[in-house]
C-alpha cells in the first residue's frame, strides 16, 4: 500500500466519519468486485489489507485437481507445482494479483463500489445521529439552492428544506445562516435524510420554548396553535402554576420575547391568548382584537355564531378574513360573523313565522296534543327534535316519526326562504329610506338657523343700553354723555343723532335714559336722546 492510499484511506475516516472496520470491508468489496470484473463472476478473490503494516494485497485462490473442470477456480497439480513445490491435489494455491493489471474498468468498478459504500455508511451514521432529533430546531448554512428547494449544511450533515416547507416571502442565497426544525428522518429517501421546515406549528413551538424558560421548564404549556406562515399566528397558553401568568410570560418585558420569535419569522404577526375550557371563554378570546357582544352555539354541527357590534365586524373578520379562520382553527370550531343589528332583525322575523305544530301538513289534532304535551309545540321545535326522541312519544311509531321529520324539514325549508326573502326586503327598504332622506344633511343647517335666531338686539346693544339705577343715570356728567355720544357712534348712530347730543349739552337739559320698561319692550328700542327731547 502507497503513503497516497494511507493518506485517502485516513482522510475518508476523518471527514467521513466512517467506522475503521466498515472501510475496511468496504475497500475488500470493491477490490474483490474489480477482480471479478476482469477474471469472470467464477473465479474466487482473496484480499488482504492491513493499514497499521501498509499492506494491501489481492490473491486469485485455485483448488489444485487432477483434471480441470473448472478453469476459472481449478488448477491442475503440475501448474500448481511449478508455483509451489509442496502443492498436492485437494489443497489450494494462492496466486497474487499486481493492481496495475486489473484494467482501467476493472479499477473504476472499484471506485464506484467504494464510494457506494462509503455513502451507505455515512447514511447509516447520520440516521443513527439525527433519528431521536426530529423536533428539534437545527441551524445551518445554504449550501446550495436549487428551483426553490435550499440544501442545508449542518456541519456533520446535509439537510434538505423543500420550497413546500419555507415561509413564501423569504428569500436565501448561498453561505446565508439558516434555522429550521427537523420533522423527519427517512434513511430510505434518495438524497439527504433529514427533511427541514420553517412552516410547520413544531418550528414556532420550540422558538417559544427557546425564548420563553416558563414553557421550557413546563410551568407554561402551549395547548394549541393555528398558523398562517408568514401572515400571522395564533397560540394558546395555559399556566400550571397559579403564580405565573402565562401570556404574560410569552410576551416578556416590553415584548422582548415575542419579538424575538416574530423577527426569526421575518414579520410574522402572533397573537397570544389564554387557554380556557369554556368554549364561551375561548372562542371569545381567539377573536380578539374584536370584542364579541355574544355567542350561540351549535352542538350538533360544531359551529357558533360569534355577533359583534358593526364597528367590531371587521376586526373580528381580520384581512381577508384572516382572523376569524386562525380562530376557528385555534378553538376547533366553525366560526361565522354576524353583527347585532342583522341578528335582532332576523330574530324578529323568526318570531313571526313561528308556526304552530297544529298548522303543519300531515299532522293531526290527536298528534298535535301528543306533541304539545311533550313541549313540541311548533314546527320549528319538531324540526329540532330526533327522530328517536319522536318515536319514544306514545302513539308515534317509526313510520309516523319518519314522515313527521320529512314534513318538517319541507315546511322549514319553505319558512327559511320566506325568512330570507323578507331579510332582503327589510334591507333594501332600509337602504332606499336612507337614500331619500339622510338626516345628517340637514343638520349643519339648523345649527347655522338656530345661532342666526339666537343673535338677539339685547345680545349685541345690551352693553351700550345699560341696566343700572335711574338715579345713578340722573347723575351722569355731561362729560359721561359725551362719552355715552361716543360709544354711540361706535355702535353705529348717525351723524344728525351726534349732533343733537352736542345740542343737548349746551341746554344743560340731562337726557333721558331708555330702560327696560319702555313700551316696545326691548332695551334701545326707541330713540330717546338728547336730540328727541329738544324738539
Amino acid at each position: 500500500m502507497n503513503a497516497g492510499f494511507l493518506e485517502a484511506f485516513a482522510q475518508i475516516i476523518r471527514v467521513k466519519r466512517v467506522d475503521k472496520a466498515t472501510l475496511i470491508d468496504t475497500i475488500k468489496m470493491s477490490l474483490i468486485s474489480a477482480a471479478k470484473r476482469k477474471f469472470g463472476q467464477e473465479a474466487e478473490i482473496e484480499v488482504e489489507l492491513d493499514d497499521t503494516k501498509g499492506l494491501l494485497e489481492v490473491y486469485r485462490i485455485f483448488k489444485v485437481v487432477k483434471k480441470v473442470e473448472e478453469p476459472d477456480t481449478e488448477i491442475d497439480l503440475k501448474s500448481a507445482r511449478e508455483m509451489d513445490d509442496e502443492a498436492k491435489v485437494g489443497s489450494e494455491i494462492k496466486l497474487m494479483l499486481p493492481l496495475e493489471e486489473f484494467g482501467r474498468n476493472a479499477v473504476q468498478t472499484a471506485k464506484q463500489v467504494l464510494m457506494q459504500k462509503v455513502r451507505e455508511a455515512e447514511r447509516g451514521r447520520v440516521f443513527e445521529d439525527y433519528k431521536d432529533k426530529v423536533g428539534v430546531i437545527a441551524s445551518g448554512t445554504v449550501r446550495q439552492v436549487d428551483r426553490g428547494n435550499i440544501l442545508v449544511n449542518l456541519g456533520r450533515a446535509e439537510a434538505y428544506l423543500p420550497n413546500r416547507e419555507q415561509i413564501r416571502k423569504e428569500r436565501y442565497n448561498q453561505g446565508d445562516t439558516i434555522r429550521a426544525v427537523i420533522i423527519e428522518v427517512d434513511k430510505e429517501a434518495k438524497g439527504p435524510l433529514i427533511i427541514l421546515s420553517r412552516t410547520s406549528n413544531q418550528f414556532l413551538q420550540k422558538l417559544f420554548e427557546q425564548e420563553v424558560p416558563e414553557i421550557f421548564d413546563g410551568d407554561v404549556e402551549i395547548k394549541k396553535i393555528a398558523r398562517e406562515p408568514g401572515g400571522r399566528s395564533k397560540i394558546a397558553v395555559h399556566s400550571r402554576s397559579d403564580k405565573v401568568d402565562a401570556v404574560g410570560s410569552c410576551v416578556g418585558m416590553k415584548g422582548s420575547r415575542v419579538q424575538a420569535v416574530v423577527n426569526e419569522l421575518h414579520g410574522e404577526k402572533i397573537d397570544i391568548v389564554s387557554w380556557r375550557e369554556s368554549s364561551n371563554e375561548f372562542v371569545t378570546r381567539a377573536l380578539a382584537p374584536a370584542k364579541v357582544s355574544a355567542l350561540r352555539f351549535n352542538e350538533a354541527e360544531e359551529d357558533v355564531l360569534a355577533i359583534v357590534e358593526e364597528d367590531q365586524l371587521s376586526l373580528a373578520i381580520g384581512k381577508e378574513g384572516q382572523n376569524v379562520r386562525l380562530a376557528s382553527k385555534l378553538t376547533g370550531w366553525k366560526i361565522d360573523l354576524a353583527n347585532v343589528r342583522d341578528v335582532e332583525r332576523r330574530d324578529k322575523l323568526e318570531q313571526r313565522l313561528q308556526m304552530e305544530i297544529s298548522d303543519m301538513v300531515g299532522v293531526t289534532p290527536k298528534i298535535a296534543a301528543k306533541m304539545k304535551g311533550m313541549g313540541i309545540l311548533t314546527v320549528q321545535k319538531l324540526y329540532k327534535t330526533t327522530y328517536d326522541e319522536l318515536i319514544g312519544i306514545e302513539g308515534i311509531g317509526p313510520k309516523t316519526a319518519e314522515k313527521l321529520k320529512e314534513s318538517a324539514i319541507e315546511t322549514m325549508d319553505e319558512l327559511n326562504k320566506a325568512l330570507e326573502e323578507l331579510l332582503e326586503k327589510e334591507k333594501a327598504e332600509e337602504i332606499t329610506t336612507e337614500e331619500l332622506f339622510d338626516e345628517t344633511a340637514l343638520a349643519p343647517e339648523i345649527e347655522k338657523k338656530e345661532e342666526e335666531v339666537a343673535l338677539t338686539e339685547e345680545e349685541l346693544f345690551g352693553d351700550l343700553t345699560g341696566s343700572g339705577d335711574e338715579d345713578e343715570d340722573e347723575k351722569d356728567s355731561p362729560e359721561e354723555e359725551e362719552n355715552g355720544g361716543e360709544d354711540e357712534e361706535e355702535a353705529g348712530k348717525s351723524d344728525e343723532e351726534d349732533a343733537a347730543g352736542d345740542a343737548g349739552e349746551e341746554t344743560g337739559e340731562e337726557p333721558e335714559v331708555p330702560s327696560e320698561d319702555t313700551e316696545t319692550g326691548e332695551p334701545g328700542g326707541e330713540d330717546t336722546g338728547p336730540g328727541k327731547k329738544e324738539e
